[in-house]
């Protein structure tokens, strides 16, 4: 270096004093000096020759410019390792595997063999651990993996309840996990929106909801039109946010009437129709005791809501006695009448008892009323004796094995007693 400056200062400085002209000071370029220009050339091109030499006379400074070359080489060499090792690991692609030394200034020696890897904490794998087997030479590197996830986002604005379609999102491709996003394009028209969205958001669970079928209106009806599948149109709601009155079915729809006036596009729930039903009603007034017989009910339609209890078949009244006056045109209900008493008080009972193959029936004397299944006291009128039996019907009871013995040749019920 002290030979470059020598030449750089005769070739600039040639003319330095008090009686120097103008022209030729320390600011005037070389370049515009043809002599002092080829004069510099020299003196650069001796001082690197000068520095060639030493290098080669001095094998210290060489060595440490190849320990320098050698270390980037290495830390390379490792870093691509580790790569590929976490890349088959995790079963990543290599270009998503991001390698961070500990230290910035890391030197990495040479390693013949293969650098060996492993995650020394078994809670997380962001730290990886690299050892040189040669020479037990070891550092621990920070791992980080890069990967795209797919996600979906609106491709316009929608409202609550849209019922979406395939041409309503987009995939795309995010560089970091968000929690909660919705990804699977296939199953979108299955969902409607809970909430508004604006095209460009990501697609949350959140704000969607399974669909399911609504009922709408495609022309006004008035107060008793009777409903069916031609006056309306299937849509589909989100059923997070639809009432249960608007859960109908097309059964019930059907043949039902309007419960009011109702304009076109409403959307139809159990509160805007009578829905058709067939149930026992009173044909003429039912007394209080009365036994209800087949003439005294028929199945009819009936429009509106009807309580829990109300009779449907025949059968249900089967063998019941009203337990209230009932009114004609009005529908029968469990809770209005009672099973009717097959055995009144003082009623003549045939009482049948049975032993092995042998079965006796006798003329009993109610003491009281039972219902069918009921147990009732009876009086043999001939001898006094008082017993227990099952009512099975008008007029007729099964004697109780365990409280009756088989009649003697004169006819008489005797008690175990």
């Amino acid at each position: 270096m002290p030979l470059l400056r020598h030449s750089l200062a005769a070739g600039n400085c040639r003319y330095v004093g008090i009686a120097s002209p103008l022209i030729n000071t320390h600011t005037r370029s070389m370049f515009k000096r043809p002599k002092n220009f080829f004069i510099t050339l020299a003196g650069i091109l001796a001082t690197l020759f000068a520095l060639g030499t030493a290098a080669l006379n001095n094998p210290e400074l060489d060595s440490a410019a190849q320990t320098v070359h050698d270390g980037v080489d290495n830390k390379h060499i490792l870093v691509s390792q580790a790569q590929r090792w976490v890349a088959d690991t995790r079963q990543v692609q290599k270009s998503a595997v991001e390698v961070t030394p500990s230290d910035r200034r890391l030197m990495v020696p040479t390693c013949n063999n293969p650098f060996e890897f492993n995650f020394p904490f078994a809670t997380s794998q962001k730290t990886l651990r690299a050892t040189c087997p040669e020479n037990g030479w070891q550092v621990f590197l920070g791992i980080n993996i890069h990967q795209t996830r797919a996600a979906l986002r609106y491709t316009g604005d929608f409202t609550s309840g849209h019922q979406l379609r395939s041409t309503d999102v987009e995939t795309v491709k995010l560089s970091k996990s968000i929690a909660g996003l919705a990804s699977d394009a296939l199953a979108i028209e299955s969902f409607s929106l809970t909430t508004a969205v604006r095209a460009g958001d990501l697609v949350m669970q959140r704000q969607l909801s399974t669909s399911v079928e609504g009922y709408k209106l495609i022309r006004s009806v008035v107060a008793g039109d009777v409903l069916d599948i031609s006056v309306v149109e299937i849509v589909m709601l989100a059923s997070a946010n639809l009432p249960a009155s608007q859960r109908l079915s097309i059964e019930k729809l059907d043949g039902a009437r309007a419960a009011r006036a109702l304009a076109s596009g409403t959307v139809l729930s159990s509160y805007d129709i009578k829905e058709k039903q067939q149930v026992l009603i009173t044909q003429s007034g039912i007394a209080r005791g009365q036994a209800v017989a087949r003439a005294d009910v028929a199945l009819q339609d009936y429009y509106g809501k009807l309580p829990k209890d109300s009779l449907r078949d025949y059968s249900s009244a089967a063998q019941m006695q009203a337990i209230r006056n009932l009114a004609a045109g009005v529908p029968l209900r469990l809770s209005d009448l009672a099973p009717v008493n097959v055995i009144r008080k003082g009623d003549n009972v045939q009482l049948s008892i049975r032993k092995g193959a042998l079965e006796i029936t006798v003329t009993m004397l109610s003491l009281g009323n039972a219902r069918s299944g009921q147990r009732i006291l009876l009086l043999n009128p001939e001898s006094g004796e008082k017993i227990q039996a099952l009512a099975e019907g008008p007029g007729r009871a099964r004697g109780i094995t365990s409280s009756a013995k088989m009649p003697d040749r004169q006819g008489l019920l005797r008690s175990n007693k």
